[in-house]
């Protein structure tokens, strides 16, 4: 084992079926509200499953492939650091955008919300490197 797989200490690849399932279980809770089928408090639907989208993201994010490779370590830290540049940068750029436009886009992005969009940069960046590679 060199020395960037033992730095990055991933969950084992089993773990995807967990974060799967948390994913499937808060889609279904969205739907299931967005029916009006469970009455709920209306800060609790909102909650509840970006937390449980955010919890499968991050499971997803730092569970090993079943051929893990340095290549592939390598990737993951790039796509990271990839997905932690388009963090800082949209959380700078947005304020002037704001400005220039005349409040024109939304500013109240919450941080479930700019750390949602960092994990699927993620994703793209990481899938996109490894069908690349």
């Amino acid at each position: 084992m060199n020395k960037i797989q033992q730095d990055l200490r991933l969950l084992p690849a089993h773990y995807k079926k967990y974060a799967f399932g948390i994913l499937i279980f808060s889609i279904i809770l969205i739907i299931l509200i967005a029916l009006k089928s469970i009455p709920v408090d209306k800060h609790i639907v909102k909650e509840i499953p970006i937390t449980g989208i955010l919890v499968s993201m991050f499971i997803l994010a730092f569970t090993r492939n079943k051929v893990e490779d340095e290549l592939t370590s390598k990737i993951r830290l790039k796509a990271f650091a990839g997905a932690f540049i388009f963090g800082a940068g949209s959380v700078i750029v947005e304020p002037f955008v704001n400005i220039f436009f005349e409040h024109s886009f939304s500013s109240d992005k919450g941080a479930a919300q700019l750390v949602m969009a960092m994990f699927i940069f993620y994703f793209i960046i990481f899938y996109l490197s490894l069908k690349n590679r």
